[in-house]
Parts: structure tokens; C-alpha cells; sequence
């Protein structure tokens, strides 16, 4: 999808990496059986030392705070013990020292300061003596062992640094920006294969697969041999390359169909018209969210024809975020002007601010957001733009309060190192680390199951005006109290879902009321950033 300059440079500077690995020399002794078993004797630097340095290279770059990288590599290191209770790791002054079932086995030599490259070279030097002591450590693979010492590390950071490995990252890479394919779903009923969920003018719907046809073969092979994750792995592959599928339908004779692979993203947006009203449905922000949501919204407005729609909700609710560009260009969608998004970090690329270019696919139309307490991160920074603005009026309970943006960075053995580098603040210039979103027109509060007597307290005055919020707000961030008080205007709580719905239908077709409820939104910014 074309982007701005200014949203494809926020997430050019996402992705940059580092690396500086230094040699680091250790003294090694033997244990008091001697020599380590030749059974467990490990290869010469069995885990990537390059691993190690560009994980802990980023995070001495761009982390949210200055961090001691000597201090996260121990604690990596003491994260081995996960694998293998017998190894142990401990720093005295300049030496650490390995200790197998309780024997010291090596010392080496600390590396010096605070760099990263030493003490990437020192981590792996100290797995590779500890696999040759450990027969349970020896076992593991590497990528257990990059799980474990990652964790390790991030476990001194914040709560929503970590790591991924290679089988994760790969799922979660597809789902962010896609993957080589033939824009297929598979379902396993009854030993049978069923395709699932084909891509509207996907490959395989251009090649003529459709939704329920059984898969008996991929490229020859027998499907009834392959597992489930196998199937979807010889699915998928280079773009431009051919897979043959074999198909059958209602008893009908099998078919061959060779199909193109192309880049396939999924899908995220999910549209419908109720009442007049276009119902926008995102359930996470990936490669194409915005371009998806801009022609579902064309869609939408051609099939209503003369008669057109007098509204919009967009639904953010179970939303968990994703793609902080693509929540900037969703939001910039609807805003004709204003801020949408600030971000704060201590390195100079995670200083942002975003303003809306002169554009709204909607013409202005009353816009309704709804959200709920899983709806986070990217969802939140597009309800909190288009509330701050008076752009929409947001319907539901509190959100979910994930206030940072994480970069992700792709490590030399495929796994992911997902870093906190910056606090996100809203345009009215609160953080939403902690607080979330509180919606004008709040549907969680004990006994509020009526819509019609939710919009009452609006139009006799009873709404919780948005600078009611503002002192609270400001505090929210060191105060307990402050923040206990925001959170309980709109508690964070499953409730009935159709209500929020009920809600914005019923505001939608009030424009005066929906005019009241949006200028409750509005507030003066609280802190200029």
C-alpha cells in the first residue's frame, strides 16, 4: 500500500538493526568426573554469537530507558537454568563463573562496560563450556536456547518486550505483512481437508477453488499423509512460484488446478450496513488495514445507492493493535486536520508527531467508535485521535491502556526482538500507558443495560463530560489514586456486546444528539508535546 513520507519513514525507523560482536577470552576447567562426556560435547560456537549481538545491540539503542547490558546478559545467562537446573551463572567483580551441579566448571573474564558485542561473544562462549558439562543443556536445541536467554534479558525491561522464536515469528510475520500464497483457509472435518475462507480474487478464488471444496493432494502428495501445519507450509512459498491442488466436490470426479503463488495478506476489515448505518468491523491493524477499510467504505456507499447512509461505526472492540503506521493512516482517514499521535523515547527517531492530511472518506458523516477492555494499543490510538479531535464519538467501556510502541527487529536465526522505544500520548496530550480510553458514552457500568436510557443521560445532561477527565489524567500516570478513579468512570468489564451497537445506532439517528455527544469529546490539550 503507498504510504506518506512521513508514515513510511515512522516505519522505516521501526526496523533498523545493529550489531558489534568483540571476542571475550575464558578460563574453562574440568569438572571432578574430568573430561566432559563425548556424547554431550558441543561444536564450536553451536548458538550465534551474531544472535546475541544484534539482540543486545538493539537494545542498548533504542530501549525506552538506558539499560545495563551487563546486567540483562546475566540474566540471560541465568535463564539456562530453565533448561538445566544443574547449570548455574554468577558474576564476582570482573569474573563469572560457571558452575555445572554444583562443580565450578569455567571462569571467563567479564566483558568490559557496558558493550554489547563483548558481552554477546562472553553469552555465547559460556553456553557453548555449559553444553559441554550439562547433558540436559547439551540436548537442547538452539532455538531453546535463544528462548530462554532472551527471556531472560527481557525480563529486566518492560512488560510488552520480548522475544520470539523462529516458528512464531514466522506466524506472526504472515499476519503483519503477509506472506507467499494461494489465499486459502483449511478445516479438518470427519479426516476430511475442507478449503476454508478462499480470498476474494485471491489465486485460488481466480483459479476456481471455492469454499468447500475437499483437498485430496498438494502437488501429488496425499494430504491424508500430512499433518495439518505441514499442508499449509507446502501451501505457502515464493511469490510467483506454482502449486498444484488437487480437488473434489460433492462427489464429483478430482481435479488438478496449478495456482500462483502471490504475496497474500489477511484479511483484517469486515464491513455491513444496519439501519442505514455502514458497520466497519477491524480486528487487528496489519500490511493492508487502511487500504482495506478505505474500499470497504466505497463498497459500502455504492450499495447504498441514492438513498445513502446517514452514519458509520467502526467497531474496535477484541482489538489488540499491530502496525502503529497503519493506525496512524486509518485514523488519518476519517481527519480532515489536527494531531493524531505523539511518541516520546530516548532515541531520536521514537520522537513523533503525525498530523492528519486534508482528506476524510466520509465527508464528515457522523462516525461512532466502539470499544472494549481488549481493544489496545494500535486500536487505541485511533479512538483516542478521533475522540480527542471530536472527529467521532466513542461508545463502550474503557480500553485496554497499552500506551508504548514496540519496534521489531528481525534477528540473524529468523526469531523476533520486539523492544519498547517509545510512550504514545493522544492529541488532547495524555498517555494511554495504564489509562486507555475513555469512551463519552460509557456502556460497562453496573445496571446500564438499556441504550435508551443511556442516551436519556445524555440528552438531559447526566454524560461524564471529557474535561471532568482531564485533572485525572494528568495525574494518572504517578498517581494510583488519580488512575483508580479514571478507570472506575467506565469500568473495564465484558458486558453485552449488542448494547454498544444498540447505543451507536440509536446516536446515529439522532444527528442532534450525535452533535452533543461529540462536542462532549473535544478537550483542550493538557500538555503540549
Amino acid at each position: 500500500m503507498a504510504m506518506s513520507d512521513r508514515h513510511a519513514s515512522l516505519r522505516a525507523a521501526l526496523r533498523r538493526c545493529v550489531a558489534a560482536p568483540l571476542a571475550v577470552a575464558f578460563l574453562a576447567f574440568g569438572t571432578a568426573s574430568g573430561e566432559p562426556s563425548r556424547a554431550f560435547a558441543a561444536a564450536p560456537s553451536f548458538v550465534s554469537e551474531q544472535v546475541f549481538s544484534v539482540g543486545f545491540g538493539k537494545i542498548a539503542e533504542v530501549y525506552l530507558l538506558p539499560v545495563a547490558i551487563d546486567q540483562l546478559a546475566l540474566d540471560g545467562l541465568k535463564g539456562l537454568t530453565g533448561i538445566d537446573p544443574s547449570v548455574k551463572v554468577e558474576r564476582d567483580g570482573s569474573t563469572v563463573r560457571l558452575y555445572v551441579s554444583g562443580t565450578l566448571t569455567a571462569e571467563f573474564g567479564a566483558a568490559a562496560g557496558n558493550d554489547p558485542g563483548a558481552w554477546a561473544a562472553l553469552t555465547t562462549r559460556v553456553i557453548d563450556r555449559a553444553r559441554l558439562y550439562a547433558p540436559v543443556l547439551g540436548q537442547a536445541t538452539p532455538e531453546r536456547i535463544y528462548q530462554v536467554v532472551f527471556d531472560g534479558v527481557t525480563s529486566g525491561l518492560d512488560g510488552y518486550s520480548r522475544y520470539t522464536g523462529l516458528q512464531r515469528a514466522t506466524t506472526e510475520r504472515a499476519q503483519r505483512e503477509g506472506y507467499g500464497g494461494i489465499g486459502i483457509s483449511l478445516e479438518i472435518v470427519n479426516g476430511r481437508t475442507l478449503i476454508r475462507d478462499v480470498l476474494p480474487r485471491g489465486p485460488a478464488d481466480r483459479s476456481g477453488v471455492r469454499d468447500g471444496d475437499q483437498l485430496l493432494a498438494i502437488d501429488g502428495d496425499l494430504t491424508t499423509r500430512l499433518g495439518e501445519g505441514e499442508m499449509r507450509d507446502r501451501l505457502r512459498g515464493p511469490t510467483g512460484s506454482v502449486v498444484t491442488v488437487t480437488l473434489a466436490r460433492d462427489g464429483s470426479a478430482p481435479r488438478r488446478i496449478p495456482v500462483r503463488r502471490e504475496r497474500v495478506v489477511p484479511g483484517t476489515v469486515s464491513a455491513s450496513a444496519v439501519d442505514q448505518v455502514g458497520v466497519l468491523k477491524v480486528d487487528r491493524f496489519n500490511a493492508t488495514t487502511a487500504s482495506t477499510l478505505r474500499d470497504s467504505v466505497a463498497s459500502l456507499r455504492q450499495g447504498a445507492g441514492k438513498a445513502g447512509l446517514r452514519g458509520y461505526v467502526l467497531d474496535l472492540r477484541g482489538n489488540p493493535g499491530g502496525l502503529l503506521d497503519q493506525a496512524v493512516a486509518v485514523a488519518d482517514l476519517f481527519m480532515r486536520r489536527g494531531r493524531i499521535i505523539s511518541t516520546e523515547g530516548r532515541h531520536p527517531d521514537s520522537r513523533q508527531r503525525i498530523e492528519a492530511t486534508p482528506d476524510d472518506i466520509i465527508d464528515g458523516q457522523p462516525l461512532v467508535v466502539l470499544v472494549d477492555g481488549r481493544s489496545a494499543s494500535s486500536a487505541e490510538v485511533v479512538a483516542a485521535a478521533l475522540q480527542d479531535s471530536g472527529r467521532a464519538v466513542v461508545v463502550g467501556a474503557s480500553s485496554y491502556g497499552k500506551g508504548s510502541v514496540q519496534t521489531v527487529t528481525r534477528l540473524p536465526n529468523d526469531g523476533e526482538l520486539f523492544l519498547t522505544w517509545s510512550r504514545i500520548y493522544t492529541p488532547a496530550g495524555y498517555t494511554l500507558h495504564r489509562q486507555g480510553v475513555q469512551p463519552t458514552i460509557c456502556t460497562s457500568r453496573a445496571g446500564q443495560e438499556d441504550a435508551a436510557a443511556l442516551l436519556s443521560d445524555l440528552r438531559n445532561g447526566r454524560a461524564i463530560s471529557m474535561s471532568q477527565l482531564v485533572g485525572w489524567r494528568a495525574r494518572a500516570a504517578d498517581d494510583e489514586q488519580a488512575l483508580a478513579r479514571l478507570r472506575e468512570t467506565c469500568p473495564w468489564k465484558e458486558h453485552e456486546p449488542e448494547l454498544d451497537l444498540k447505543v451507536a445506532l440509536m446516536l446515529l439517528a439522532e444527528p442532534g444528539l450525535y452533535q452533543r455527544a461529540a462536542a462532549l469529546s473535544v478537550v483542550n490539550t493538557v500538555a503540549e508535546r
